[in-house]
């Protein structure tokens, strides 16, 4: 009997041998020795099923979104993109919108520092109470109307105004003088005594002044 012959690969049992003695082909005396590698099928089974596993295990499985196809992780290339939120303003727009906003208001500030103050008018004495009866004060409450009224021109630049301001200032018989024209406020003719000045100044100044006085 002839001995067994080393196993092909490692892990495996090795070979038995059948020795058949016998006439093979009309020879006697010669023998034939068929051997068969114990184990032999069934290492070629067990390879057979590792690959089936692994084909089970991934194949018809899709791989997840940024993962390479042969490891199943994600990429360097894929996760090292940034995330861009589109809908949201970055942090430098808002910046330049807050110094913008900043710089319009400190023109405006500026600009409207830089303004001249509202001339105010300096408060002045009011004319004398006049009656009639001094010839001499006629001059001198006209003058007095005068200066208020160049005081404040925005407040005295109708001849209507003027009129109605030395009015108020009327007693006795100057007062009984002009009673009857503010009776009639509602007339706007020009040549009417309380809608022009020098109508008025020449009226007061005939009626209550000295026609001495040049």
């Amino acid at each position: 009997m002839e001995e067994a012959t080393p196993s092909r690969k490692e892990g495996r049992g090795p070979r038995r041998s059948i020795s058949l003695s016998g006439v093979v082909g009309g020879f006697p005396g010669v023998s034939r020795t068929i051997l068969k590698a114990q184990g032999e099928d069934d290492d070629d089974e067990e390879e057979n099923s590792e690959e089936e596993e692994e084909s089970d295990g991934t194949e018809g499985v899709p791989a997840p979104v940024g993962a390479s196809q042969s490891t199943g992780r994600p990429t360097l290339a894929q996760s090292d993109q940034p995330v861009s939120y589109q809908s949201e303003p970055s942090l430098l727009v808002i910046i330049q919108q807050m110094t913008q906003i900043m710089a319009t208001l400190q023109a405006a500030s500026s600009s409207g520092s830089s303004r001249p103050p509202a001339f105010k008018t300096p408060s002045m004495k009011a004319p004398e109470f006049f009656h009639g009866t001094q010839p001499f004060k006629v001059r001198s409450f006209l003058q007095s109307c005068q200066l208020i009224f160049h005081n404040d021109p925005v407040n005295f630049s109708q001849d209507r105004k003027k009129d109605l301001y030395a009015t108020s200032f009327l007693i006795g018989r100057a007062a009984k003088w002009i009673e009857p024209y503010l009776s009639n406020l509602t007339n706007q003719d020009s040549n009417y005594l309380l809608n022009c000045w020098p109508l008025f100044e020449s009226q007061l100044f005939t009626l209550f002044g000295d026609p001495n006085e040049v």
